[in-house]
């Protein structure tokens, strides 16, 4: 007889267990797998985000994770310990907040407004990204409720790490992975959820044994994430057909993402709208220049340097009058580890050059057609390329091409590029097309259908150069200074068949092609041999932006570094010839500067600091700095009383007063049927579905004899209905209210 008392608690303390991992598994651990997917999608935004925002969205959802499993009911409670922290976190990482006390005077719209501009308006954006990743994480557990959901679910977000991974350079295999092991657990619960649901008692026995239960799912999910993360990339197996076909062309394949895509020009005498837009990237087809683009921010490359620079990458020479042409130079096969001897041919013995390192590693897995790199590259040191492209060498052009596109993971190189010293430019003797080391015919050649116009504003700017280096610069400050920057000109104003012409004097914006085009066109109509170059401009280094947001300045602006180079960064600038130097850049177009080497007691030209695309000026139509900062308070201040109606709602007052609105007017027999029909609806969702043949209680009693727990519950519920259905109308207050109480623990006890 001692012993029946501890035996009972110990059954108690078993079923108490049993209980206790069936809330903490089956109810609240989905939500950690919903968060594991969500930051798996986190990651295809890898670069475009500063790390502050990593920082707080990591924070909110660390604090999410940890309330989801806390309070399994409370979503009131959840969601206030969310927003504080997403409140808390931005404050603390926005760079821009700064605490100045409350304000005075809350009633008037000159009191708030301050307190609001100082404090809430400062933690944009980090404050909606951080209420995006809380409400994503609800979405994503609120819709992987049941197996068919969840895999369409999973399933989409593969794939749009697929196409991320495919298009864009980020490595999201891994990612990939650990979507695939997150959504095998989360199948795991909803199979668990199932089993409780249909047969409790088997659930109940393996509950008092949870090790045993989640040792195994453990250790399958775990090698096969392991496996995942830890197989090596293998090389692509198939092509699409069309990067076959276009590759067999000789012509590179344009990506999602604008590498070398081609800027559409919808340029002619009817063109009458600026479509024809396209995404920034490197073109390989010059052929045709001008019409409109949109800046793609996505990375191409870093480049490691000892130097800041421009990344030259291929030269055009013939002029067409539409744009740009090859002139058919001999090629000579080069190998790595060779030197080129690239510029040293141009170059006497009183120019001076400097050593520029350089690593460049590929974030694409487009296939490129030269090398990129500072000024002439002068040695290439090691070259990783799963191609056997071999690689071929344009002295006259400063080309290192492939011998067809390849795909290129990284290589390392060295230029010897000219101290740019205007002093001994100046001094420079003006070439002479037949004595030169070179052939200069090429780079004044002018198509005869130039207009006039063209040659005469040449000379006039010009006019007042003493020397070949005085007339580049006053070109260079004549184009900065009269044409605006602009990435979608409107080419409607074009009448002219020249490029140039139409830029000069119709269309008068533009981005680098016009400029640098009408530079060459313009520096050849008054003897200047030039040249058109593009490739990319230096890119950014994020230590230096660091630097130059918390110091102020960066240390040294064109020092060594690791740039990023992006899409938006392709650029075209041109090139000067002068005796004894060789070919000098020169960069007309406005808000750019090419970072060159100068001499040792030259003052630090402060318009070579880090350059971007300019920005668009704001116009009269674009809103005022409050225009998003009101809808974003607005919606905040929605949420939250959301989530307080929510909570209010779930507690037994608010659940009475919705209650009291819903049914108001209604008898206690008519609320007995609809709380009868809401539970056979709940039943249904629960997979206990009512036969179409069965009467209601023939339902109930199929669901009695399955749950026998139950019984007593759902004898009373349909007794009660019965009553109401199919009586005189007798049912009195305390019945539905029974009846109500008892649907309410049904449904909790399922």
């Amino acid at each position: 007889m001692s012993l029946m008392p501890w035996r009972r608690m110990e059954f108690r303390t078993a079923a108490a267990r049993a209980d206790y991992w069936g809330r903490l598994a089956l109810d609240r651990l989905h939500r950690l797998f919903a968060i594991v997917v969500l930051l798996q999608l986190i990651r295809c935004f890898g670069d475009y985000w500063w790390t502050e925002t990593y920082s707080v969205i990591y924070g909110v959802i660390a604090a999410t994770a940890v309330s989801e499993l806390l309070f399994t009911r409370r979503l009131g409670v959840r969601l206030a310990i969310q927003a504080l922290a997403a409140i808390v976190l931005s404050a603390v990482y926005s760079p821009f907040f700064h605490w100045m006390g409350w304000p005075e005077n809350w009633k008037s719209a000159a009191g708030w407004r301050p307190f609001f501009d100082a404090h809430v308006a400062t933690l944009h954006p980090f404050l909606e990204l951080a209420a995006g990743a809380v409400l994503a994480a609800h979405l994503l557990s609120w819709y992987g409720r049941t197996r068919t959901s969840l895999i369409a679910l999973l399933m989409s977000a593969i794939g749009v790490m697929a196409v991320v991974d495919s298009f864009y350079p980020f490595e999201l295999w891994p990612n990939i992975a650990w979507t695939v092991a997150a959504g095998l657990g989360w199948l795991v619960i909803l199979h668990l959820r199932e089993l409780r649901e249909r047969h409790p008692d088997s659930w109940a026995a393996l509950a008092e044994r949870p090790v045993d239960l989640a040792v195994p799912a453990v250790l399958i999910i775990g090698l096969l994430l392991i496996s995942g993360i830890s197989m090596p990339r293998a090389p692509a197996l198939l092509e699409d057909p069309y990067t076959i076909w276009s590759e067999a062309q000789g012509r590179s394949v344009p990506s999602a993402a604008g590498e070398g895509g081609q800027l559409t020009t919808s340029i002619g005498a009817s063109s009458s709208s600026r479509s024809g837009s396209s995404s920034s990237g490197y073109s390989r087809d010059d052929r045709n220049l001008g019409g409109a683009f949109d800046f793609d921010y996505s990375p191409v490359m870093t480049v490691a340097t000892s130097r800041r620079s421009y990344w030259r990458g291929e030269t055009k020479a013939v002029y067409t009058g539409k744009g740009w042409g090859d002139l058919r130079r001999p090629l000579e096969p080069l190998g790595v580890g060779t030197d080129t001897n690239l510029g040293s041919a141009e170059r006497g013995e009183s120019a001076k050059t400097e050593t520029i390192a350089q690593t460049v590693t590929l974030l694409r897995k487009d296939r490129i057609p030269v090398l990129f790199g500072a000024g002439p590259i002068s040695r290439i040191v090691e070259l990783e390329s799963d191609s056997n492209a071999g690689l071929q060498l344009n002295s006259d052009d400063w080309e290192i091409r492939f011998s067809k596109p390849a795909r290129v993971e990284s290589y390392t190189i060295e230029s010897d590029v000219t101290v740019f010293d205007p002093n001994a430019l100046r001094q420079a003797a003006n070439p002479a097309p037949d004595a030169a080391p070179i052939d200069l015919a090429a780079y004044l050649q002018l198509p005869d259908t130039l207009p006039n116009r063209v040659r005469d504003l040449a000379r006039q700017v010009t006019a007042s150069g003493a020397t070949a280096f005085d007339k580049a610069e006053l070109l260079v400050q004549y184009l900065r200074e009269t044409y605006p920057y602009n990435n979608k000109p409107d080419v409607s104003k074009r009448r002219s068949a020249d490029f140039v012409d139409s830029f000069l004097f119709e269309i008068q914006e533009g981005y680098c092609d016009y400029y640098s085009t009408a530079f060459v066109v313009m520096a050849r109509s008054v003897g200047l041999p030039a040249r058109w170059v593009k490739g990319y401009t230096s890119g950014v280094d994020p230590a230096q932006i660091d630097s130059a947001r918390y110091a102020g300045a960066p240390d040294d602006p064109n020092g060594p570094g690791t740039y990023t180079v992006r899409n938006s960064d392709a650029h075209s600038w041109a090139e000067v010839y002068f005796e004894g130097y060789g070919w000098i850049p020169f960069e007309p177009t406005a808000g750019f500067s090419i970072p060159q080497p100068v001499p040792v007691d030259a003052p630090v030209d402060s318009a070579a600091l880090p350059v971007t695309a300019p920005e668009v000026e704001e116009t009269a139509g674009t809103t005022s700095a409050m225009g998003w900062q009101l809808p974003a308070a607005g919606a905040f201040l929605l949420l939250t009383a959301a989530a307080a109606a929510v909570f209010l709602l779930r507690k037994r007052r608010g659940i009475r007063l919705w209650k009291r609105i819903r049914y108001a007017g209604a008898s206690p027999d008519q609320r007995i049927v609809r709380e009868t029909e809401k539970l056979v609806r709940y039943m249904g969702r629960r997979g206990l579905k009512r036969e179409e043949h069965e009467t209601m209680r023939e339902s109930f009693q199929r669901w009695g004899d399955k749950f026998s727990a139950l019984r007593p519950d759902l004898d009373r519920v349909l007794v009660r209905f019965e009553r109401a259905r199919y009586g005189q109308g007798a049912g009195e207050e305390q019945d539905a209210k029974l009846v109500e109480e008892t649907v309410a623990r049904l449904r909790k006890a399922l």
